[in-house]
């Protein structure tokens, strides 16, 4: 169910319980092959996969394409808020729905840019609206080891505009890839402490400008990419979030056994 296309009749009268999907994406730029809505594209079609798997109950916000994208502010195009915006932003439209009496609210991120943003979010929601459970989820993290099966690039081939992504806007919207201009760009860290790729993350943090590890903007090496294989990808995607809906709609996110039984 897309909140926009409802009236407010229709939606007071669902139940409470019913999952929301709140979809955080951005509009940014994706080297020289991809559209700047790359992330807000993706989140909205995980979104709207989402509910057609489960059965259209899923009460689904529309994508916020605006995100926090202030280390690709170098090249040309890119659209973000300040942290101190984004913050404000993602609280209030959560606040919004939980406002609204719903209790159940599932985040998916598609933009490594928001993730400490959201986590602070989350948090503070927490504090502002203790009746409602609100669920973060980062897609390529929930689905990693799918995405792992499925991917042909080796370790620093999925970043930014790289396999995954190009794979997923060609399973969409093939028009908006240009593929003559599909190549590997950006640089990948020598330290162990440092993270890899999408799949192979570090323990450290490092805020960095894209400027400084890319040369055309994206990193990774997209040439494995392909239509089918970006349907493979979402249903690899898609197959996880619908588990994770499953246990917030059972209440399984909040069960626990004590440790050591």
């Amino acid at each position: 169910m897309l909140l926009q296309e409802m009236t407010w009749q229709e939606i007071d009268a669902l139940n409470r319980s019913t999952v929301v999907v709140a979809t955080f994406g951005a509009m940014e730029q994706h080297g020289t092959h991809l559209p700047m809505e790359t992330d807000a594209l993706i989140g909205q079609e995980i979104s709207r996969r989402l509910d057609a798997a489960c059965n259209q109950r899923l009460l689904v916000l529309p994508t916020q394409w605006l995100g926090l994208s202030l280390h690709h502010m170098s090249f040309s195009g890119t659209l973000t808020t300040s942290v101190e915006t984004y913050l404000a932003m993602a609280f209030e439209t959560l606040g919004s729905i939980a406002r609204a009496g719903f209790r159940k609210i599932l985040v998916i991120n598609s933009h490594g840019g928001n993730v400490s943003a959201l986590d602070l979010v989350l948090t503070k929601c927490r504090e502002a609206h203790p009746n409602t459970r609100i669920v973060g989820v980062t897609y390529w993290n929930a689905a990693a080891t799918g995405l792992a099966s499925i991917r042909e690039s080796s370790i620093g081939g999925m970043g930014h505009a790289c396999e995954l992504e190009t794979s997923l806007v060609l399973a969409v919207r093939p028009d908006l890839v240009r593929g003559q201009r599909i190549a590997p760009d950006g640089r990948q860290a020598v330290s162990e402490f440092a993270g890899k790729d999408m799949l192979k993350g570090g323990s450290i943090t490092v805020s960095r400008h894209f400027s400084e590890i890319s040369q055309y903007g994206a990193v990774g090496d997209p040439r494995t990419a392909s239509a089918e294989k970006g349907e493979r990808f979402f249903t690899a995607i898609i197959d996880r979030l619908a588990e994770l809906v499953s246990e917030i709609e059972s209440g399984r996110i909040d069960e626990f056994r004590p440790i050591g039984d």
